[in-house]
């Protein structure tokens, strides 16, 4: 990493590090999840497109430094600010985007943004992502809140509608929905291009 980069982000380090020593805590607005309508989401290092090309060389340091292998695999129990840092600096970094899903489902995620912020933030940064969709839809669909799960997923699909990955989720959620025909289209798709997990097609047959 150039020297350039490297100061760059320590400086933000120490800026962001400013409120959290005199509060204990960041503070973070969950009704508004900090974005503010037509003006771009902001950042002391960044934010970057995990996504885009042209952002890969910027994101190596922040991925060493907040999202290790501890992080990423949730082991312990104060990661909140790491994956809070790390999803500011790349808003659509997907693995930690399915991470602060997780750590909220375990009741970990306090004292930052909620993590249905993290994804709408993503989504609002860089909104043809499907990816952030599909797992934004997971995450509605693991806290049981399958009709917004299925917009959302529908609004991946839009994006790329032959998406293996994409259609195999979908199809779990419209099985859960009781929409077994529909179900079945998504299966089809998802395994026509090789999907390799049995878990949807075995849903199916058991209520055939």
């Amino acid at each position: 990493m150039k020297k350039s980069h490297r100061a760059k982000y320590l400086l933000g380090m120490a800026l962001i590090a400013l409120p959290l020593f005199s509060q204990g805590q960041s503070i973070r607005d969950n009704q508004h999840c900090g974005i503010k309508q037509g003006q771009p989401l902001s950042n002391a290092y960044g934010p970057f497109d995990s996504t885009n090309p042209q952002h890969r060389s910027k994101l190596g340091v922040v991925l060493k430094y907040h999202f290790n292998d501890n992080v990423r695999r949730l082991q312990g129990k104060r990661h909140s600010s790491d994956l809070d840092y790390t999803l500011r600096a790349i808003p659509n970094y997907h693995q930690a985007l399915y991470a602060v899903s997780q750590y909220e489902q375990r009741g970990l995620l306090k004292g930052f943004y909620n993590a249905d912020c993290y994804f709408k933030r993503a989504l609002y940064f860089q909104p043809k992502d499907a990816v952030s969709y599909m797992l934004f839809g997971m995450h509605l669909q693991a806290t049981k809140r399958l009709n917004e799960a299925k917009k959302v997923y529908q609004r991946a699909l839009k994006i790329t509608p032959t998406a293996a990955e994409l259609n195999y989720n979908y199809g779990l959620l419209l099985f859960e929905l009781g929409e077994y025909n529909a179900a079945e289209k998504a299966a089809q798709k998802a395994y026509q291009k090789g999907y390799p997990l049995n878990g949807l097609k075995n849903k199916l047959a058991s209520v055939r």
